[in-house]
Order: C-alpha cells, then sequence, then structure tokens
C-alpha cells in the first residue's frame, strides 16, 4: 500500500485559486472549456491558449472569454509560447490541446504529433528555463496503453500503434522525462472517456447519438458495438486536473508520474447506447455500420494509485453524469427526450481545492 501524499483538506487549505494564475491550452475544447469555467468560478486568473474561434464552444457560447486573457495562436508555436511565458508568471499550466478525433488522426498524423508532442516538449523546455517552479498537467490519454491485458495500470508498459496512441504515449514519455530528469513539477493524466454536457463534438458516440435522437433518428454505430470503454464524467475530469495541480509542488516524489481516473468500467458501446436511448425514451433501435478503423478494442482503467495517493474520489460519477449529460442535450436540442430537469441534477457546487 502506497503512502497518501496528503489530504484534500490540507490541499484545500494551501492552495487558493484566487490567487492563482494558470494557462490553459485547447480553451475551446471539450475539456479545456470546462476546466476554464471551474478555474473561473474559483476566482483564477486565466490565459487560454486559442487557436481557433470556435463560437459555438462553450468559451465563446457561455461568455467565458470576457473573461479569460485570450491569446490567439497555435500552441506548438514556439515564438507565441515563449512571449506568453515571459509576460507573466503562471503557477499553473493544464495543457489539454488536440484532443482529436482518433479517426481524423489518420488523415493528418503529422498535426496530431506537432499538437501533442512538439507543443508539451516545448512548453516543458520553456518552464525548465523560464518558470521551473510552475506546476504542469498534461492531458495524455488511456489510448497511449495501446492494446494489452486489462485492467490498465500506470506500471504498464506504453505498448501504442495508432498515430493518435504513438502521439499521446511521446507526450506522455516526453512529460515523465521532464518531470523526473530535470525536476519539473509536471504530472500526466490518462482518462477514460470523457462525456457531459457541452461536447459538441457530434463523431463520439455520446452527442452524436443524443443528437440523432433529438431528430428522432437511429443511432449509427461505427463499430460492431461491441468494443468496451471506460468513462469520466467531465466535471469529476475537472476536480481530478485540479487536483493533481494542488498536489504536486509540494510532493517532488509525484514529479513525471503518470495517473489514471476513470470509474473502472467495461461497457460495451451498443450497451451504452441502449442506455441513451432508454433515458431519453425513444423508441429506436442502432444501426450498426462497423465502419471503423484501428481503434482499440478494450480498455479498461484501474485508478488505484490516484485513490491511494491523492485520496481522489469522483463526486458525480457515472449512472448521475449520464442523466445530467442526457438532460442538458435534451435542452441544447430543444428534444423532450428527458423527464429529469437538467437544473435539478447539478447536485452542490463543486469544491476550489
Amino acid at each position: 500500500m502506497r503512502n497518501v501524499i496528503t489530504t484534500s483538506t490540507s490541499r484545500s487549505e494551501t492552495w487558493d485559486w484566487s490567487k492563482k494564475t494558470v494557462l490553459v491550452t485547447g480553451a475551446t475544447g471539450f475539456l479545456g472549456g470546462a476546466l476554464i469555467r471551474k478555474l473561473i468560478d474559483c476566482g483564477a486568473s486565466v490565459v487560454g491558449v486559442v487557436r481557433q474561434v470556435r463560437p459555438n464552444s462553450q468559451l465563446y457560447r457561455d461568455g467565458l472569454n470576457q473573461h479569460v486573457r485570450i491569446e490567439s495562436g497555435d500552441v506548438s508555436n514556439f515564438n507565441l509560447m515563449r512571449r506568453i511565458f515571459e509576460e507573466r508568471e503562471f503557477h499553473a499550466v493544464f495543457h489539454t490541446a488536440y484532443g482529436a478525433d482518433v479517426n481524423r488522426v489518420l488523415n493528418e498524423p503529422l498535426e496530431c504529433f506537432r499538437g501533442n508532442v512538439q507543443s508539451t516538449w516545448q512548453m516543458l523546455d520553456l518552464m525548465r528555463e523560464l518558470q521551473p517552479r510552475c506546476v504542469s498537467v498534461i492531458s495524455s490519454s488511456d489510448k497511449a496503453y495501446g492494446c494489452q491485458e486489462l485492467p490498465l495500470r500506470e506500471n504498464k508498459p506504453l505498448t501504442p500503434l495508432h498515430p493518435y496512441e504513438v502521439a499521446k504515449a511521446s507526450q506522455d514519455l516526453v512529460t515523465q522525462s521532464y518531470g523526473k530528469v530535470f525536476n519539473l513539477p509536471t504530472v500526466v493524466t490518462r482518462c477514460g472517456n470523457f462525456f457531459g454536457p457541452n461536447d459538441l463534438n457530434m463523431s463520439r458516440v455520446i452527442p452524436g447519438t443524443l443528437e440523432r435522437l433529438s431528430r428522432g433518428e437511429r443511432p449509427v454505430l461505427r463499430s460492431d458495438g461491441h468494443s468496451t470503454r471506460d468513462f469520466l464524467y467531465i466535471e469529476d475530469a475537472v476536480d481530478a486536473q485540479m487536483l493533481l495541480a494542488a498536489s504536486i509542488l509540494t510532493a517532488p516524489a509525484l514529479y513525471g508520474e503518470a495517473f489514471n481516473f476513470s470509474y473502472g468500467m467495461q461497457l460495451e458501446v451498443i450497451e451504452l447506447v441502449q442506455r441513451l436511448i432508454d433515458l431519453t425514451g425513444c423508441q429506436v433501435t442502432p444501426v450498426v455500420a462497423a465502419g471503423v478503423k484501428a481503434e482499440i478494442p478494450h480498455l479498461n482503467l484501474a485508478s488505484d494509485k490516484a485513490v491511494e495517493l491523492l485520496c481522489w474520489r469522483p463526486s458525480v460519477g457515472f449512472e448521475a453524469g449520464l442523466k445530467r449529460t442526457v438532460a442538458w442535450y435534451g435542452d441544447y436540442f430543444g428534444a423532450d427526450f428527458s423527464s429529469i430537469p437538467y437544473a435539478g441534477l447539478r447536485g452542490d457546487p463543486a469544491s476550489c481545492a
């Protein structure tokens, strides 16, 4: 049994986000937007890197951009990032850029490598040179493990094959190197599939299914439906990222470490789609297209390390998160397929610790 680094109580007493300046890359993305909302709510001063203005992203649709210093450009642009680090001092960096659809990467692998790997080594080296006490949380992926025996634990080797897997594994290893060799306070997250409100990438199974159901159409599965996935509700993902940032500065043993965060599920895609159909009350059956290429068939993460070392516990969970998600998309699409009002499922505001 590992020793617990600290407790959530002690972290909340020593890490006041209202006194922190934070950089978030991928600010128009699903995770980036959710992080920025939470950081603003906690009173942090936020700088967001935006490669392309996306009016429909949470950052712009919810007006979060009005409370954020926007830096326009590509996170892999070295001169841009050097200027950003030279102009202000950061307490924390969340690198969430380029969480691309795995099929899209087959058509643009170099863009994927640049967005994930080049951006990471440049940013970490700038922090090594200019801001060595700035903590950073680098978002890798469960896909970095590749296809291997389950459950996936952090001590397993990374065995990627698909370009997206290779890019994420490379980003992961670069971060481990800078943490352990250069003593930089940086860590890696490997998470299950994010889901929740404000994910407008309709190529993903949950928003894509709910979009079709809102139009009275049958959901289309791009796989045979029997691949299994692990999941993490977006609010739980944000809490995990912020928990790590608050933990590592005073815990050098964590520098360069990787952490899994998920619910430890092996849920078949077709079962997930059926749950969504049941929650919406639609009377349809899914279409199995089975056209997907080169995806890992089964993923399942063990999060024991985060539980033992960080006292991590998800505050929402899968079932409640899925109900909140269905209700939010019902509102978003103007579809009357949820009898549970979204406002009633928010729960108490999460801690800013």
